[in-house]
């Protein structure tokens, strides 16, 4: 058997994460054969026969062959069309042909589901074991058909954080500079900030005029008017006297 893939760019699936598949897909398989076994079993009462009770192949009954029949095509039809089933694609798994083609050959599916399966079960169980004790996880089945079983391509997701409602980046800020959003600042913080900036201002020269309050509970604040000398009433009469002579 050529194996054409390389074992150390392809993930293959362990055998834990396909026994857990396989558990997915027997109890999914179970749920319909019990809507299936409940309806023969009305078919059955109403023909008040006994055709799905006689031996036709051994001990086998035509209800024992129906239902093998419905179980083995859930596997045959799910992995020949899409590569896996529902229990694998839950796990992100699939199988794949190890000469790298994209879709497996029905007959190549049908003898992995099948004789593969079964000779796996008759060794105990230790053809399914074989898959995580073999390099590439192949079970017996696997190793018979060449095929893998591996993951599926993973995708990255990029996380992008939305800014709140209002608040403006800055990349965004109008005036082309960077600058804290205050919007998204704790107010013990702001006034730490305003403060600080109070303090880097340099000061005004000028001639303190008070400013009357604009509302309840402000206190008067003194501003600086920007003169080039001092408001002539401000001075003495004599010193007038002698700046305008």
């Amino acid at each position: 058997m050529q194996n054409s893939y390389d074992s150390q760019k392809i993930d293959y699936a362990g055998f834990w994460v396909r026994l857990a598949a396989y558990v997915m897909d027997s109890l999914i398989v179970f749920g319909g054969l019990a809507i299936v076994r409940l309806v023969l079993g009305i078919v059955s009462l109403i023909i008040g026969g006994t055709v799905f009770s006689e031996n036709i192949l051994f001990h086998y009954t035509l209800k024992d062959i129906l239902l093998y029949v419905l179980q083995v095509l859930y596997f045959v039809l799910c992995t020949y069309y899409t590569g896996t089933t529902l229990g694998k694609r839950a796990l992100n798994i699939r199988v794949v042909s190890a000469d790298g083609e994209d879709r497996l050959s029905l007959l190549n599916v049908i003898y992995r589901e099948t004789i593969g399966r079964f000779l796996c079960g008759m060794t105990i169980g230790i053809g399914y074991i074989m898959a995580g004790i073999d390099q590439e996880k192949r079970g017996l089945h696997d190793m018979l058909c060449d095929t893998r079983v591996v993951y599926l391509k993973k995708i990255k997701v990029k996380t992008v954080c939305q800014p709140a409602e209002g608040a403006v980046p800055p990349s965004q800020n109008p005036t082309g500079e960077a600058q804290e959003d205050t919007q998204l600042v704790p107010e013990e913080r702001q006034t730490e900030i305003q403060s600080s900036r109070e303090q880097e201002e340099p000061p005004t020269l000028g001639w303190p005029v008070s400013e009357p309050c604009k509302g309840e509970g402000q206190i008067p604040s003194t501003v600086y008017r920007l003169t080039e000398e001092l408001p002539k009433e401000e001075f003495p009469k004599e010193e007038q006297q002698e700046r305008n002579s």
